[in-house]
């Protein structure tokens, strides 16, 4: 088995980023449905260089996208975070890789906040992130109606610390 690497996403990596982002989220762990529902809408949106991606080889193993919070110059030291692994890659340490490689780019430009939400029902996601040293700000309650369910929403937190 071959090492994985931490890089940022070139051109290549789009068919396969697509991939993983179309198979991944379901209505455990996303409120909506996908948005991005073409290859060319999605790398409209997450353009080559604009996201942390995990590789094996040629093989895209998952992804950490992250965009400011809001257009304020108070919160420019704030990032909204996502992340995805594809399914056969899951429970392989991948997320764990991509977390660190954030953090560190984050230390590097300055960033003192990492944030993102989380469905109640993303068990798996929330001990993730907990392991991550992310914590609880605020739950949102019955936030979504899924699967004839109201759902909680989670807000987390991770303070990057400065080098």
């Amino acid at each position: 088995m071959s090492i994985i690497k931490i890089r940022y996403s070139e051109l290549q990596d789009l068919p396969q980023l697509f991939a993983i982002d179309q198979t991944i989220w379901n209505t455990t762990n996303s409120p909506g449905p996908i948005r991005l529902k073409s290859l060319a809408a999605y790398g409209q949106h997450y353009p080559a260089g604009s996201q942390l991606v995990a590789v094996r080889g040629t093989q895209v193993l998952g992804m950490i996208s992250w965009n400011p919070q809001s257009p304020y110059p108070s919160m420019h030291r704030t990032w909204n975070i996502g992340i995805g692994v594809a399914q056969t890659a899951q429970h392989q340490g991948v997320g764990s890789r991509l977390m660190a490689a954030l953090k560190t780019e984050a230390r590097r430009q300055g960033i003192h906040r990492i944030e993102l939400n989380v469905l109640a029902t993303n068990l798996a996601a929330r001990q993730f992130y907990a392991r991550q040293g992310f914590q609880v700000e605020g739950r949102a309650r019955d936030a979504f109606y899924l699967n004839d369910h109201y759902v909680d929403d989670y807000s987390l937190a991770y303070l990057v610390e400065p080098s």
